[in-house]
């Protein structure tokens, strides 16, 4: 199964995408559908715009590319259940020179539970065991999110047209995560408020993996 995003300028122009508008969820079916579809062969494309400072020409240089988020493993143990993704969108605002390189990261699930995993922890099996949380669904429209006591920075949800977003600022950063129930990530953003380092990734279309 593929869903085709398409943009409001396309979306005002009717068939332009050549596919129908998605139906705008109500607030009971935004809850019940699944926001983050992570399944072992899912994958997420996305038209991502760079804006960077380039040291040699002491510009701002701004560029285009196309960026694949996919689910390339899968295992649970005890209701946890661990997602091996490459190409998490982070991974576009972690290259701060040259072409963004997707490397692998773990995301757990519990339940409605979504974790991010350390960097050891697709090795074993699938615990929450030093889990960073992220997001229990669903959310409310204003929450804060904090992921351990400890933190001073957590996640701000604020409703958008597509279902919430996920913004988490500190000082010098922010990064944003807009949630598509169903969906998934319908765009990431991600600002440096020092050095220009901005990404914007847009998501143009999403494949369920085959049953």
């Amino acid at each position: 199964m593929k869903t085709w995003i398409c943009t409001a300028a396309v979306l005002a122009a009717t068939t332009s995408c050549g596919s129908p508008a998605k139906k705008k969820l109500t607030l009971q079916e935004m809850i019940a559908a699944d926001p983050l579809p992570l399944a072992k062969g899912a994958k997420w494309s996305y038209n991502v715009t760079l804006t960077k400072f380039d040291v040699a020409t002491n510009k701002e240089i701004t560029s285009t590319m196309q960026w694949t988020t996919e689910v390339i493993d899968a295992k649970e143990q005890n209701g946890v259940t661990a997602y091996r993704v490459k190409g998490w969108p982070t991974d576009l605002a972690d290259a701060t020179e040259g072409t963004p390189v997707a490397s692998e990261r773990t995301i757990l699930r519990s339940g409605n539970n979504i974790m991010f995993g350390g960097p050891n922890d697709w090795a074993g099996e699938p615990s929450l065991d030093g889990a960073e949380g992220w997001f229990s669904w669903p959310v409310i429209d204003g929450q804060k999110i904090c992921p351990s006591a400890e933190m001073v920075y957590c996640w701000q949800v604020s409703a958008v047209d597509s279902g919430y977003r996920l913004t988490f600022y500190t000082g010098p950063d922010e990064q944003a995560f807009d949630i598509e129930p169903a969906t998934g990530i319908a765009r990431f953003y991600y600002a440096h408020h020092g050095t220009t380092n901005e990404v914007e990734a847009v998501l143009s279309e999403y494949s369920a993996p085959k049953r």
